[in-house]
C-alpha cells in the first residue's frame, strides 16, 4: 500500500511519510527510495516511540536522514546493513539553534527506549537514534571526525559534553 507523502503518521502528527524518504541524492540518480509496506510500519513505529516524543519535548526537529533504500545507503557509502535500510533510524538536528544535541541525547537516554543513540560529529553535527520493537538495547555511541565509533556511558558524555 503506498502512503500520500504529504500526510500526517499515525501516533506522530507532527510528521509527514515524505520528511522518512526525502533524499537530494536519489533524486539526482534516479534511485528509487520507497519503503515496502513492512518498512512504512517501522517508520510509523518510529516516529511515535522516539520521534514525537521528542518533538513533544524540545519543538521542531529536521530529520537529516531516514529511510535509505539499500541502493541508496551505497551510493552514498552506508551499508547495506544499515538501520536506515531497515526503515528503523533517523538522523535528526534541532530547529531551535538554543537546544544542543547533547540535551537531546541526554533526553533520549532518560526517557525512551531504543536500540542506538550515536552523537555524530559532536557538538555541532547530528543525533543518530535506532528503534526496533522489541530490541531495544540502549547502545550510547559517538562518531567522531575520523569515522571512528566509541561506546560510551552516559556518564562519560555528560563528563565529554556537560
Amino acid at each position: 500500500m503506498s502512503r500520500n507523502l504529504n500526510a500526517s503518521i499515525p501516533g506522530a502528527p507532527n510528521f509527514s511519510y515524505g520528511e522518512f524518504i526525502k533524499s537530494a541524492t536519489a533524486l539526482r540518480h534516479g534511485i528509487n527510495n520507497v519503503p515496502t509496506e513492512d518498512q512504512w510500519k517501522k517508520i510509523e513505529s518510529l516516529a511515535k516511540h522516539i520521534l514525537q516524543p521528542i518533538r513533544n519535548r524540545f519543538g521542531r526537529l529536521r530529520i537529516t536522514s531516514g529511510f535509505r533504500s539499500v541502493e541508496l545507503c551505497i551510493k552514498i557509502g552506508s551499508s547495506a546493513t544499515s538501520n536506515h535500510a531497515r526503515a528503523e533510524a533517523a538522523d535528526i538536528e534541532p530547529y531551535d539553534p538554543s537546544i544542543t544535541l547533547v540535551e537531546i541525547v541526554k533526553w533520549i537516554y532518560t526517557n525512551l527506549e531504543f536500540r542506538t543513540i550515536i552523537l555524530e560529529y559532536a557538538p555541532d553535527g547530528w543525533v543518530h537514534v535506532d528503534y526496533r520493537k522489541g530490541g531495544n538495547l540502549k547502545r550510547l555511541k559517538l562518531k567522531d571526525d575520523n569515522n571512528n565509533y566509541t561506546d560510551v556511558t552516559i556518564e562519560e558524555l555528560e563528563r565529554l559534553y556537560g
